[in-house]
């Protein structure tokens, strides 16, 4: 799941990209409503995290004028505005939830998923693809009893191949699942960190391999039985 936030205090946004990121989500940054209006219409976001007071207008702007587009993403407004009309204000605005500061970091990370959820109301919480099992919402992927260790981007790689299941998933389409614009990406991180995951399945006993198919990408698909 790809998470926009929108917020200029330089602390306040470090803060918000790890406690997001920490919990599974794939960051993107922007302090302005010009940039934020650039990034949703360069990418599919499924949350924006926006604050309202920015240094070019008001936070909520983005929300209307994101508001006919196809691929608008639910909006959780992040504020130090307390004052029941501003919150009124919000949600009649086109927001989706309002989160007032301070406020307490798993508040935000519930918040998040819940709007995740009413986003996407017909998407499981937990996949399967043949022995294997991937929790969306704990980050958790297991062969049968046996627990995978992953590392974060491991993770998404995995959930973006499960979630598409015996079709080919492009290079380009895993790096826009598992990269924020602002990640340096070498040639080969996304190929050492597939390769890092196949082992780790085979290693596990899984009955699914990740296949690559050179200058198109990979796809995931049960294991070919030896004779």
């Amino acid at each position: 799941m790809r998470v926009l936030i929108v917020e200029d205090e330089p602390e306040l946004m470090s803060y918000l990209s790890l406690l997001l990121g920490n919990a599974g989500l794939v960051v993107d940054r922007t302090d302005s409503v010009e940039a934020a209006l650039a990034a949703l219409r360069t990418a599919p976001f499924d949350i924006a995290v926006v604050d309202r007071r920015l240094p070019d207008g008001d936070g909520l702007s983005i929300v209307k004028a994101m508001a006919k587009t196809e691929n608008r993403p639910a909006f959780l407004m992040l504020t130090a505005r307390d004052a029941k009309p501003d919150v009124i204000e919000g949600l009649n605005g086109g927001a989706d939830d309002y989160l007032v500061k301070p406020f307490e970091p798993g508040e935000l990370i519930a918040r998040v998923r819940v709007l995740a959820r009413r986003r996407h109301p017909k998407r499981s919480l937990v996949l399967n693809a043949g022995n294997l099992s991937l929790d969306l919402e704990g980050r958790n992927a297991s062969v049968g009893m046996e627990t995978l260790d992953l590392r974060r981007r491991e993770a998404l790689i995995l959930e973006a191949l499960v979630q598409r299941t015996g079709r080919v998933v492009t290079r380009d389409v895993l790096i826009e699942a598992v990269y924020g614009f602002d990640d340096l990406i070498e040639s080969n991180t996304l190929e050492a960190q597939i390769s890092r995951l196949r082992r780790k399945l085979r290693d596990a006993g899984a009955d699914v391999e990740i296949t690559s198919l050179r200058g198109i990408g990979y796809i995931l698909k049960k294991v070919e039985p030896a004779f």
